[in-house]
Formats: structure tokens, C-alpha cells, sequence
């Protein structure tokens, strides 16, 4: 059995090699490349190595957003079998159990883990004229004028890579490079650019240093919403310039959607169209509970009237409702992985490479279980929109899970660098603390989970995992305390609760061992229920 997650790559199975992320088998030479979702089949029944598979649980798990998965489910398997009789070694690969589903029958081997290919790059977006930015020329404030090069090169490739910003209206380069940072007053630089934020900054050159400052401010009011400064070696400049602006425009992203999601959230209702009510939806992230998750639903729903066709609300249910199912939040429908099916279909339909669906592609992916098709959703999102944090966080723990690579764990550290100030700041720490988890870090785990209870005390999935990796490293004290805070937010969750997400996430533990030691760990320091009743008395 393959352990942890599916994907210590390439693995054997029987006499071939599988290579997931090539999505080919190979055996005495030749090479069999077969499709990615038949692919995610042969990983999926190669996790239960020995076990019987239900229909339906490969179904959920490989074609989760798909109405003809019956069909296609049969046709994988066929076309896993014509492949597999390549080898007379083995009689049977896959067995068809009768109205119960499949079972691996070939040995499985673990490999060795491979990179992740590139995807290609497309972009889709719907522009709202009141999200919009423009990017002034930076000053060169050297007294060597040759230096100006570096402020010219900064602007433009600002420009660039915040053009790629979903549903954001960047002013083209050649318009907003007209106009100086205090020719006038932002207000009217605004207007005149036709633009709601302006950024502007300045580039110095002090001997060997160089020193960067960049400002977000609001032409509506005039006042700052963001800035940020850094010094860096000159003779490093050139090697890390993409990092460079790279790191400048996802915070600028990041700010730019806090402050247009707190433009939305202090709007009155009746004037808030479909993108205004995401927004809004968004900022109340910044406080994350049961009580906000219903919020957002509503918020979302109410948008969905406003406009049907909207791709970006579709998603934006699509990862309440899944999220909703894995917090095990009250009153959550229990058909919420359905309507998230639902909407991430409707989605791609409308907008098939929007960043923004990928995304939500890749977090219902994750949410429900299926690690593979989540990296590959959020490989492309990442690609199509380099600046957005969350997406980068995402798919570093999907990959840390699927790999055990501490350099998904480092993708998490690098957006919580670049956007302290996101909504979901809180929840990367969270995501941290399941990569530390999948690593066997439980004292590293045990610091990223309090990270989370420090930026959100209210989250209470977070509480749980934090108990859960309390009790796993004896500090049972500790892990009480923690229990005692669940029960004032979450009173109904129980350690069955968790074992069903644990159930679902086959890649969170290093090994099935691992999992059983952590939850049975949960259990032995958690509260029975005559201890509950006495004490409610």
C-alpha cells in the first residue's frame, strides 16, 4: 500500500511503473500513457492496495464535478485492464467485485517523488471598473541618473505581472508612465487615469544597496492602504529581481483585495451588485467561524440572484460548501459536497481558465479528498495568476501531503511572507500544521496550529488539530485546555468527527499507523460523555 498519500512517485505496481505525473505506465521498455483521471483511478484503488472500492467512493473522489462519471468510471477501468494484460505474470490486476466495486490485486511498491510539470499559461478574466489600478513610474532618488534604468525596469515589470491579477484593470504602462508620484493630488491622478488605486514608489541606490519603497493609496479618499520597504545587496538585484516583483505584486494583490472587499463591506446591501456581495463575503474571512461561514453562504446566494451566470460567486460557494462539510460547522445541508460539485461544474462551464475557478476547482478537490486532481487545478490557477497567496499557500500543502516535501511547506511560509494583511492569513498557519503532521514534525505542528489559534481563536477545526497533536506529544494538559475551548465553540464536535475528515484526507499521516496513533491519542485525553454531563450539571 502506498503510504501517507498516493504519490511517492513513480510507484510499481505489479511489473509496471506507474509515473503520475507523466500519466503513463511503463513495462519491459514501452510506455503507456493513459489519461490523468484514469490515472487518479489507478492511484486511488493503489492507496486501498487490497481492499475493496466502492463505485461510488471512486466516483467521488476522481470525478467529484462530472454527471457522466458512471461511464467514465467503466471506461478507465477497461482501459487500466487492456494495459495491464500487456503483463502474463499476473492473472488478474483489478477484480471487479459484484455490486460492491474494484480491488487492486497486483502488489504495489512505493517510488521515489518527481516535480511537477509546468502547465500552460492562459488568462480569463472579467474586469469591474471600480477595481482598478494603475502603477506609476518609480523614482530613481540616486544621484547617479544612469540608474534610472532600475526604476524604469521595476515599473514595467510591475505593470506586467499585476496585469495578470483576475477581474483587475491595470492601466496600460504607456498611460500611467505620463504622470509623476505629487504632480497632483491622487485624487485627480486617479480620475485622470481612470483608475480607483494608485501605486506608486521610489528606488535608492546607497553604495552597495539598494533600497525599494512602494505605496497602495485610494484615489476615491486619498489615503494610503498599503506600503512596504526593503533593502537589498545591489549585486543580488538582478539574480532575485523576478522574486523581487513577484513578492511587490502579490502583496499589492493581497491589499488591493482587502481594501476593495472593506469598500464592499461597508456598503449598503441594496446597492451591492454580484462582485460587490464576493467581496463582501471575502472580508468577513478575516474572522473566520460557523457564524461568518453561514454569513458568506448568504452573502453568495444573495449574488447568485443578482447574477446567475456570475463564475466567480459559483466558486466562491463551491469553497464555502465544501469547507463548510470539513469544519463540520452546524447546519451545514448534507448535501453540501453535491452543491459544490454543482458549482464548480457551472464554473468551468462559464469560465473554464479564470484563475479564481481553478482555484475553487482545487480547493473542492482538496477539501473532499483528492490530492491529485487539487494540484493539478491549482498548478494551473497559480500559473494563470502568479500574485495570489492563497492558491500558492493551497498547493503547497497539497503537494507537501502528496510527496512528504518540506518545500510545500515552504510555499505555505512564502505567502504568509508576502500577504500578512490576506483574509485566509489565519488559515495557512493551519494548512502549515497539517504539512508539519504529514512531515512528523508533532512539535513543529503543535507551534504552526498555535500560530493559527493567535491570528483566529474562534476557528475550531483549528482548536481540534491542535488538541490532536497536543495529546499525540504527551502533553496532555495542554491538549484538555484546548479541548475545554472546542467545547465553548464547537460543543458538539467529537474525535468521531475527526476520524471521519481523517477518513476522507488519506493523505494527512505519514502512514496509516500514524493516523490510528494521533486520533486514538485525541480519544484518551478527550472528555466521555458522563464527564460532559457532570460537568454541565
Amino acid at each position: 500500500m502506498l503510504r501517507g498519500g498516493f504519490e511517492k512517485e513513480p510507484f510499481r505496481v505489479g511489473q509496471f511503473t506507474a509515473q503520475p505525473f507523466s500519466n503513463c505506465l511503463e513495462h519491459n521498455g514501452e510506455t503507456y500513457a493513459v489519461e490523468p483521471l484514469v490515472m487518479d483511478v489507478l492511484c486511488f484503488l493503489a492507496q486501498q492496495e487490497g481492499k475493496v472500492v466502492s463505485r461510488d467512493e471512486l466516483i467521488n473522489h476522481v470525478w467529484y464535478f462530472n454527471p457522466g462519471a458512471d461511464e467514465s468510471l467503466t471506461r478507465a477501468i477497461s482501459l487500466l485492464r487492456q494495459i495491464f494484460r500487456k503483463d502474463q505474470s499476473i492473472p488478474k490486476y483489478i477484480e471487479t467485485v459484484w455490486k460492491r466495486g474494484y480491488r487492486l490485486l497486483a502488489p504495489v511498491e512505493e517510488g521515489t517523488p518527481q516535480t511537477l510539470e509546468p502547465m500552460p499559461e492562459a488568462v480569463l478574466r472579467r474586469d469591474h471598473p471600480d477595481y482598478s489600478v494603475a502603477i506609476l513610474p518609480f523614482a530613481s532618488l540616486s544621484a547617479d541618473a544612469s540608474q534610472e534604468f532600475l526604476a524604469d525596469g521595476l515599473t514595467r515589470d510591475l505593470t506586467r505581472v499585476m496585469s495578470r491579477v483576475p477581474r483587475l484593470k491595470v492601466a496600460a504602462y504607456s498611460s500611467a508612465a505620463q504622470v509623476r508620484e505629487g504632480s497632483a493630488p491622487v485624487e485627480d491622478i486617479a480620475e485622470k487615469l481612470g483608475v480607483r488605486y494608485i501605486v506608486s514608489g521610489s528606488i535608492t541606490r546607497h553604495g552597495d544597496k539598494v533600497s525599494l519603497r512602494a505605496s497602495l493609496m485610494d484615489g476615491a479618499t486619498g489615503s494610503q492602504v498599503w506600503s512596504h520597504k526593503l533593502t537589498t545587496d545591489l549585486e543580488k538585484l538582478f539574480d532575485i529581481e523576478d522574486k523581487l516583483v513577484l513578492d511587490l505584486s502579490s502583496a499589492m494583490a493581497s491589499a488591493l483585495q482587502i481594501a476593495h472587499a472593506e469598500v464592499a463591506l461597508t456598503g449598503r446591501g441594496f446597492q451591492l451588485n454580484a462582485y460587490e456581495l464576493v467581496q463582501r463575503a471575502e472580508a468577513l474571512r478575516m474572522n473566520y467561524n460557523a457564524d461568518t461561514a453561514h454569513e458568506i453562504i448568504a452573502l453568495l446566494r444573495q449574488a447568485l440572484e443578482n447574477d446567475p451566470e456570475d463564475a466567480a460567486v459559483h466558486a466562491g460557494l463551491a469553497i464555502q460548501y465544501t469547507q463548510n462539510v470539513v469544519s463540520n460547522f452546524p447546519g451545514t445541508p448534507p448535501d453540501a459536497f453535491e452543491r459544490a460539485r454543482r458549482h464548480v461544474d457551472t464554473a468551468m462551464q462559464l469560465a473554464p481558465n479564470d484563475p479564481e475557478v481553478l482555484l475553487a476547482a482545487g480547493i473542492a478537490a482538496t477539501m473532499m479528498g483528492n490530492a491529485r486532481l487539487a494540484v493539478r487545478q491549482l498548478a494551473q490557477a497559480l500559473e494563470r495568476d502568479p500574485n495570489n497567496s492563497h492558491t500558492l499557500a493551497v498547493l503547497g500543502w497539497q503537494l507537501c501531503w502528496l510527496n512528504g516535501d518540506p518545500a510545500g511547506r515552504r510555499m505555505i511560509e512564502l505567502a504568509e511572507e508576502r500577504a500578512p494583511h490576506h483574509p485566509r492569513y489565519a488559515v495557512w498557519a493551519h494548512y502549515r500544521g497539517h504539512c508539519e503532521i504529514r512531515l512528523g514534525h508533532v512539535e513543529r505542528a503543535i507551534a504552526a496550529y498555535e500560530d493559527g489559534v493567535d491570528r483566529n481563536p474562534n476557528y475550531s477545526l483549528n482548536l481540534v488539530t491542535l488538541a490532536m497533536a497536543q495529546s499525540r506529544a504527551g502533553k496532555h494538559v495542554d491538549a484538555r485546555t484546548t479541548i475545554a475551548r472546542i467545547r465553548a465553540i464547537a460543543p458538539d464536535y467529537t474525535p468521531d468527527d475527526l476520524e471521519e475528515l481523517a477518513r476522507r484526507m488519506v493523505y494527512w499521516f505519514e502512514s496509516d499507523e500514524d493516523r490510528s496513533a494521533c486520533l486514538a491519542a485525541l480519544r484518551r485525553v478527550w472528555p466521555h460523555e458522563s464527564e460532559l454531563q457532570a460537568a454541565m450539571s
